[in-house]
């Protein structure tokens, strides 16, 4: 006669056998380890969704000349920088722009209250709920006034042609992660509509991301008429323009859709 097998089973209603409790508990760890050196390398593949932040914690106030069109813009000195000006954008909250807010105080000397969203040397206030924008007195400093009016009127930097994506900047520029590309299409496009200011990203050389605001022949917000090529990779013509230190292109004409083989090569911070 055959003698019964020796090897440990399991029955279920029984306990384990040790054996088989000692290989199921290393099978467990061993899978538990591979399963999060997996995700840990997918994770470290990915990449980045850049360098932005938006600080919703406390307002911040600053002051400055507001201008809307053609998007509504704060100009003030920089405060690291005397010898500069800063321009930031303004945005409403939720996907809206800000312009019927600014709109009564163009060309007035204000004082913005909003959340900080910054990427990079870029920087928008989102408007708070309560009195975002209160007008005041320049006190007599006419000189600050015509200083900032001055920059920011458009001085023409010549002929530009470049390829990149079409963006709305406040997902961009910090509240959405990624803010760009394919994934982030259907809400970029919710946004400009809303007319958050549009922008084109070139990639430059170095690998970093530039941005130009993008206007109509006529110098108005392009917002709405490019909202159905958001996230597109798109080649535009135009004048480039410069207003405090924001740069714009004053588009020819319609943007030219381009196959998605990455941003462009060339642009300006």
């Amino acid at each position: 006669m055959n003698e019964p097998s020796q090897k440990p089973f399991f029955v279920g209603y029984l306990d384990m056998p040790t054996r088989l409790k000692r290989f199921y508990t290393a099978l467990t760890v061993l899978l538990f380890a591979f399963a999060a050196a997996t995700g840990y390398t997918i994770a470290a593949q990915q990449k980045s969704a850049g360098p932005a932040s938006w600080l919703t914690d406390a307002t911040q106030t600053i002051s400055g000349l507001l201008v809307v069109d053609p998007y509504p813009v704060l100009h003030r000195i920089d405060p690291a920088d005397p010898e500069r000006t800063e321009s930031i954008l303004l945005v409403n909250q939720g996907k809206i722009s800000a312009d019927d807010l600014a709109g009564p105080f163009h060309d007035k000397m204000v004082s913005i209250t909003g959340y900080l969203i910054r990427r990079g040397g870029w920087r928008m206030h989102e408007l708070a709920s309560q009195r975002p924008i209160t007008a005041y007195e320049d006190s007599g400093d006419d000189a600050l006034r015509a200083r900032l009016a001055a920059s920011a009127k458009p001085t023409s930097l010549g002929a530009v042609a470049l390829s990149g994506e079409v963006a709305d900047s406040k997902c961009f520029l910090g509240v959405m992660k990624p803010g760009v590309g394919a994934v982030h299409k259907a809400c970029a496009e919710v946004c400009l509509l809303g007319g958050i200011p549009a922008m084109l990203l070139v990639r430059g050389e170095d690998d970093k991301k530039y941005g130009y605001m993008l206007i109509q022949p006529d110098g108005s917000s392009a917002s709405k008429s490019l909202a159905r090529r958001a996230a597109d990779r798109v080649e535009i013509a135009g004048e480039l323009q410069q207003r405090g230190d924001l740069l714009y292109i004053k588009m020819n004409e319609k943007p030219h859709g381009l196959p998605r083989r990455g941003l462009g090569r060339s642009g300006s911070e």
